[in-house]
């Protein structure tokens, strides 16, 4: 009976792996091969194999970790593409629970963050995708670790050109004042969630804002993290 209503669903494309197309459990999930074979980092702080240094100013207070779940290799590239630019939002809950599972081990033996917000979209960015891809990540990271998630808790103030194609001095550039945190934030730990963490300029705009509202620490959270970018 199983079998049955396993091929009926791939019939409609209902339960097919996103990464290899064959047949998989469930709607929203890969096979098993391709979950095993899915490019993981190790679950420690990756902020020490960046360059962040050199691009930070005297004085401006860093994030305290970053934490990234997949490598920016050609699997995680084909899911990621269908997540932000082919509409795919149906991935948001696989890639959320590969990164949940990821900051379980992170965390072990100490307290998550006080709150989760997501790094805002402009909103002509958003009318063009058709939906908030982070908030969607955030939402279902609040759900699954049980973190309060702050919806609105940063807003984009001035349009920036898509980060993918900028040089990496161009992104600390177009990023630097570029967010506002619309709450107050005093005393606490918060997390902000990002599809994709590469030289940490968004990241760093995002931090700036949550400490001038009285932040205690910042903690980036992110699906994939792309040390060579």
């Amino acid at each position: 009976m199983l079998a049955f209503f396993r091929s009926l669903a791939n019939a409609f494309e209902l339960g097919t792996c996103w990464s290899c197309g064959c047949a998989s459990a469930t709607a929203t999930a890969l096979c098993s091969y391709c979950d095993e074979a899915l490019p993981r980092w190790y679950p420690r702080c990756c902020q020490h194999l960046s360059d962040i240094e050199q691009h930070l100013i005297e004085d401006q207070k860093r994030c305290r970790y970053w934490y990234g779940a997949l490598r920016w290799e050609p699997q995680v590239q084909q899911l990621m593409t269908l997540f932000k630019f082919r509409n795919k939002a149906e991935l948001a809950p696989l890639l959320a629970t590969q990164l949940a599972a990821h900051l379980r081990l992170c965390y072990q033996g100490q307290p998550m963050p006080d709150c989760i917000v997501a790094v805002p979209m402009t909103q002509h960015a958003w009318r063009q995708r058709g939906f908030h891809q982070t908030a969607l990540l955030a939402r279902y990271l609040s759900a699954v670790l049980q973190v309060p998630y702050i919806a609105g808790g940063l807003r984009k103030i001035r349009s920036v050109p898509m980060q993918h194609m900028a040089s990496q001095s161009a992104r600390w550039e177009n990023s630097k004042r570029s967010q506002l945190a619309l709450h107050d934030f005093s005393g606490s730990t918060v997390a902000v969630v990002d599809d994709v963490l590469s030289t940490g300029a968004t990241m760093m705009a995002a931090a700036d804002a949550l400490y001038k509202k009285g932040a205690a620490a910042v903690d980036a959270w992110a699906v994939v993290y792309n040390q060579h970018d």
